[in-house]
């Protein structure tokens, strides 16, 4: 099987890698969140770095932050019903990057008017970039969790991409893919028990809608699924056996080699994706592999925010530095589907402004 070799590899890097009542309206009227809201300035924005306390429990909307600067704030996202409908909590000593206002609320109390949140490798948006809400919009009222699109889920959108002959290379390719996402997944559950901190938890239940979607096209060209055992730490290949618990040995140590692993992880399989991009002319399959490879960017992405919070660093092993450099220093990417070729898919309507991947990775990437 392809790429054994370049996988077992990664095993002898990171072993020597030291890494150090609803409002429809934009202005004074009630939203469901205990009182009304002035309008939302957007000239006024900036982005905070935040730790939530808890919730208000006068006010279930709010959610009590405490900024960088030690203040406490109440931060108003959205009414409940629609948090309650987007299955959106935060919860009690979570690290959140909130793009906001801080603004006098109705009350006379100062607090933190949110128009998009960013928690581990998920982004919750509120607004538009206007200050229009979400929930009075036609695409809020409809939202469903999951990347919000007008492609339906991922599985169906490659049911209604056409078949095409497979070779070697791309079952191959399939069946690698298959077990690298759980790979992925499962070092990221056990990691999470280990470290009991959100981004594991979060992002292995985006490997979880990774997994399936490869397992869609296993089951599309009716080929046999090698992690058909999901139990986790087992795999078809003693390879991945033998990664998965190095990997393990090698997260278990620290929690900066935690993230490291984490960091090496989502560097390996950008790496593989490009390789198994460029083997495919399959229409379906290189759609898939491209939002993989999306998905594994802002994992990336999440990943090093997190280990330089703690005080880490972290070189690339696989893909290039110049890529490297690209995918971290720009912003998440979230609510589109993209084609064969990384651009976004025109039926789709564009950039959607959903839920990401948190939540049982329910179509998200």
């Amino acid at each position: 099987m392809k790429k054994l070799t370049l996988t077992l590899a990664m095993m002898v890097l990171i072993a020597g890698t030291a890494m150090a009542g609803h409002g429809h309206g934009n202005g004074n009227q009630n939203n469901g969140t205990g009182q009304g809201l002035t309008t939302y300035d957007v000239t006024a924005e900036a982005t905070y770095t935040a730790t939530v306390i808890g919730q208000d429990t006068a006010y279930p909307a709010r959610t009590i932050i405490q900024l960088s600067d030690e203040r406490q704030l109440p931060m108003i996202t959205a009414p409940q019903w629609y948090l309650s409908r987007q299955d959106i909590s935060f919860e009690a000593g979570e690290s959140i990057s909130v793009i906001g206002v801080i603004t006098t609320l109705a009350d006379g109390s100062e607090g933190l008017i949110a128009r998009e949140i960013v928690t581990g490798d998920s982004t919750y948006d509120f607004r538009t970039t206007e200050g229009l809400p979400l929930w009075v919009s036609r695409r809020g009222m409809n939202a469903a969790p999951g990347n919000i699109n007008n492609c339906g889920t991922m599985s169906s959108t490659i049911a209604d991409l056409p078949a095409q002959e497979l070779d070697d290379t791309e079952i191959n390719g399939l069946l690698h893919m298959r077990e690298e996402e759980k790979l992925a997944r499962d070092v990221y559950i056990t990691l999470f028990e280990k470290w009991n901190l959100n981004i594991f938890q979060n992002i292995s239940q985006a490997e979880q809608s990774h997994m399936d979607a490869i397992k869609a096209l296993l089951d599309k060209y009716s080929l046999e699924d090698p992690a058909a055992n999901t139990t986790v730490g087992v795999f078809q290949s003693q390879q991945f056996t033998d990664l998965y618990n190095s990997l393990v040995e090698k997260g278990s140590t620290s929690l900066l080699d935690a993230l490291t692993v984490g960091a090496t992880i989502e560097d390996l399989d950008i790496n593989d994706l490009q390789i198994d991009i460029a083997a495919t002319d399959n229409e379906d399959i290189g759609m898939v592999y491209q939002n993989l490879m999306k998905g594994s960017r802002n994992h990336l992405r999440a990943f090093i925010r997190t280990l330089t919070t703690y005080g880490g660093s972290y070189e690339p092993q696989y893909i290039s530095q110049e890529l490297f450099d690209s995918i971290i220093s720009t912003p998440m990417e979230r609510g589109t589907v993209l084609d064969e070729n990384g651009n976004v898919l025109t039926s789709c309507g564009g950039n959607g402004q959903g839920r990401g991947s948190r939540g049982g990775g329910r179509n998200g990437f």
